[in-house]
């Protein structure tokens, strides 16, 4: 009869006496029997990955599948998009099949929750931010743990974290220790000046880079410790991924809180430009774009970013004026308190004093001279300050550069094929999907002041901390040197 060739089942290898086929069953057998360790492990490991369901950019072990590769369909490509992305299964939906309609009717229902969510989303801002610095300090630190929770869940693998104990627990040990760093460093100042005399202040900030370190080493050694057989290659991955968000999360969230505690202006005006111009290119884009912007982002237009950057530097510029007049805004917050809706006094910054003039031109002096109403009637000239020129520079950034922040955020969200960070906020996805661009805005926000704006000046609040680190006759000899100073001057 016929003879007929059938395609066999399973996998096999030739062995190193003479080229005998080993079948797939009794691989595993052999591998531990007959190769070193470290194959095995790399084997193991590579298995491991492949059945974990690695995302497509991971490289699994290498197998022969032009053979059986099923046919290229949207129903089959969308299974295979939910198998390999099984821990975020609402990453993808099947090949739309609704009519325009419905589709219209869908697009309604989010552009209205999108938009329901952002007024409360700001108002709530606005709210933290008159309660004090310190509520927009835990603000912050809210939003970083849930940046950190997102970010760190991508490279997840549950299977793998089950085999190691306190695995999980020892990735957010390490977030604490960093937030103890650098917001320790940033604070210590201010907690010094407020309890001087408190021992749990004092345990804090006593040695406080020694103790980072410290402990900081010790969860090195932990890790060390917990390596496990068979998951190395994970384990490294996790510790790398690990300390590469902390450097995005933590390092944006302390230049947040440095440019708060220098003025409220220079948070909360970085943040709104943000907001600001990520609505109005949503709106621009959504009513008259129409030509492509970036192939990351497809529903990117030249029509929103340009919309979007216009209506930001002139809400930059309202801004900056009329927030100018405010002190709980401009004046630097020297002393941590509790205090509810806390009522600042400062010193008028010169950078807050209107001081340049610009000139008015004459047919815009006789339009603002209404009869009856002599108060909107303008001079020859206006002054303004100059914290209004610094608006528009961040204005400029924050419509033309922040946005790439946005597009990073998509290109990485390709790569492990996800819609969104995740779905705590309904219209808008997870925190990071909200913060990408305000990470690169914080950071070349104190650049900027650090380049071009600050000053530093003694303070009341700055030498007390200094004080506090003399011994007993040290400030007994600064505070006769004050007598002294003070029926000096009283005398004169």
């Amino acid at each position: 009869g016929a003879c007929t060739m059938q395609r066999p089942t399973t996998r096999s290898r030739a062995s190193a006496g003479g080229g005998k086929h080993v079948p797939e069953s009794s691989r595993a057998k052999s591998d531990y029997s007959e190769v070193d360790d470290t194959e095995t492990e790399a084997e193991t490991e590579n298995d491991g990955d492949n059945d974990a369901g690695y995302l497509a950019d991971d490289q699994g072990p290498k197998r022969n599948r032009a053979a059986s590769a099923p046919p290229n369909t949207p129903e089959v490509n969308f299974r295979n998009l939910q198998t390999s992305s099984k821990w975020f299964p609402n990453a993808y939906r099947p090949p739309d099949t609704v009519s325009p309609e419905e589709e219209a009717k869908r697009k309604r229902a989010e552009f209205w929750t999108r938009t329901r969510w952002t007024f409360a989303m700001f108002l709530s801002f606005l709210t933290v931010i008159a309660s004090g610095h310190l509520y927009v300090m835990a603000l912050i630190i809210v939003l970083k743990v849930g940046m950190f929770k997102e970010i760190l869940t991508l490279k997840r693998d549950r299977e793998k974290d089950a085999r190691i104990p306190y695995f999980r627990i020892l990735n957010w040990y390490f977030f604490i220790i960093c937030i103890y760093f650098v917001y320790g460093k940033i604070l210590q100042r201010h907690i010094q000046i407020v309890h001087l005399e408190n021992p749990i202040v004092g345990l804090l900030t006593t040695h406080h880079s020694f103790k980072s370190f410290v402990f900081w080493t010790m969860g090195f050694c932990t890790f060390i410790l917990q390596l496990e057989k068979g998951t190395y290659k994970y384990q490294f991955t996790q510790f790398g991924w690990t300390h590469v968000t902390l450097l995005m999360v933590v390092v944006s969230a302390s230049c947040m809180i440095n440019n708060m505690h220098d003025g409220m202006v220079w948070f909360f005006v970085p943040v709104c430009l943000v907001i600001w111009n990520d609505v109005y290119a949503y709106v621009f884009g959504r009513f008259w774009g129409k030509t492509p912007l970036i192939k990351l982002s497809p529903k990117k237009t030249w029509e929103g970013f340009l919309g979007a950057f216009l209506t930001t530097v002139i809400f930059a510029l309202w801004c900056g004026y009329l927030l100018g007049h405010f002190e709980y805004m401009i004046c630097p917050q020297e002393e941590l308190t509790l205090e509810l809706f806390p009522d600042l006094r400062c010193e008028r910054d010169p950078n807050f004093v209107p001081s340049i003039p610009v000139g008015i031109p004459v047919w815009l002096q006789r339009a603002s001279a209404l009869p009856g109403i002599d108060a909107l009637r303008l001079g020859d000239k206006i002054f303004f300050a100059p914290f209004m020129w610094d608006c528009l520079n961040l204005s400029v950034f924050a419509s033309l550069v922040a946005p790439f922040g946005g597009f990073f955020a998509s290109g990485f969200k390709r790569a492990f094929k996800i819609k969104d960070f995740g779905d705590l906020i309904p219209g808008h996805g997870g925190i990071t999907d909200r913060m990408d661009c305000q990470i690169i805005m914080s950071v070349f926000v104190t650049v900027y002041r650090t380049t071009f704006t600050f000053k530093s000046h003694p303070s009341v609040a700055k030498i007390l901390s200094q004080v506090d680190l003399l011994n007993s006759n040290e400030k007994k000899e600064l505070l006769n040197r004050l007598q002294n100073a003070m029926i000096g001057g009283a005398a004169e």
